[in-house]
């Protein structure tokens, strides 16, 4: 949207003033995922490419020779980085007057746009977790009840815990169903539960069944088994789903490349338009290697 001069006070020393109000309201919408349970890496090519390699087996016992074993070669993940623009212009003769009260609130708000996206897309792996249309690198959505085990095992893991509601037996269950998940050879992931993930409706019961050093279940003082798990609650996470993970391991396959960090630029286009525009740009991209790292349910 072209601004005009006209509605504008005086200041000075424009394009500073806009740069630092954008990161300054970018900065207000703090990411919540990315810094928790992400694995942020930076990348210099256009997409990043993920070769899944199988595990071992256990040490064997040494009968004077080494037992060699080979790890297998399982699925290819590409991470095709997406590019994000959007900005405003504003005429050569507000710049020129330096007239340009209203303009600060679109800086601002542009900010605004920019983080707000980010939240939204590091909240998108849960919020499509049970959605067919959003299949990973098996052909299966986050949580599901049929992963293959593995490229050359179509055994079915399952790390969908149902349509169950958010209770303390419920919670136990996931943590048993996460902790219980096999790798690609059936062998423990060793896989801990320490994080709670919910939505806004979710908050309330979440933060009773975590909080508490005695179980707000009971009247019986009985210890709270579950106040060791950190619980998240992300605002774009819609409806009731709820999810357990082991962080670290979702610090290791669910990853984040960013290719441009959000920048904000300038651009004049002074023999054409007589314009100036100001815009904001970023290129990343993200997704999962692996399903083992959380437990999810969709309650209705």
């Amino acid at each position: 949207m072209v601004q005009h001069s006209g509605n504008f006070s005086e200041l000075v020393d424009f394009d500073p003033v806009l740069t630092e109000i954008f990161f300054q309201k970018y900065a207000q919408i703090p990411q919540i995922l990315l810094p928790t349970i992400y694995a942020q890496r930076e990348s210099r090519k256009a997409k990043e490419t993920d070769m899944r390699i199988g595990s071992f087996p256990d040490p064997q016992p040494w009968d004077g020779h080494v037992f060699y074993d080979d790890a297998e070669r399982d699925s290819k993940i590409e991470y095709v980085h997406g590019h994000l623009t959007l900005g405003f212009k504003v005429d050569i003769e507000m710049r020129e007057d330096m007239q340009y009260d209203g303009i600060f609130d679109r800086a601002a708000n542009l900010g605004q746009s920019f983080a707000r996206k980010i939240v939204k897309d590091e909240s998108s792996p849960f919020n499509n977790a049970f959605s067919s249309s959003y299949p990973g690198y098996d052909s299966k959505a986050l949580c599901a009840t049929d992963h293959p085990r593995s490229e050359t095992d179509a055994t079915a893991v399952s790390n969908y815990l149902g349509a169950k509601a958010l209770t303390s037996a419920n919670l136990e269950d996931a943590i048993i169903q996460l902790e219980s998940l096999g790798d690609d050879r059936g062998e423990e992931t060793n896989a801990m539960a320490n994080v709670l993930l919910v939505g806004r409706q979710q908050r309330k019961t979440a933060l009773e069944l975590t909080s508490s050093e005695l179980t707000p279940e009971s009247a019986n003082n009985a210890i709270n088994v579950h106040n060791d798990l950190q619980t998240l609650v992300h605002p774009m996470i819609s409806g009731k789903k709820w999810f357990v993970m082991d962080r670290e391991m979702a610090r290791m396959v669910l990853k984040w490349y960013w290719r441009v960090r959000t920048s904000f630029g300038v651009d004049d286009d002074k023999s054409n338009t007589l314009m100036r525009s100001y815009f904001g740009r970023n290129r990343y991209s993200y997704g999962w290697s692996d399903f083992r790292f959380v437990v999810g349910s969709n309650p209705a």
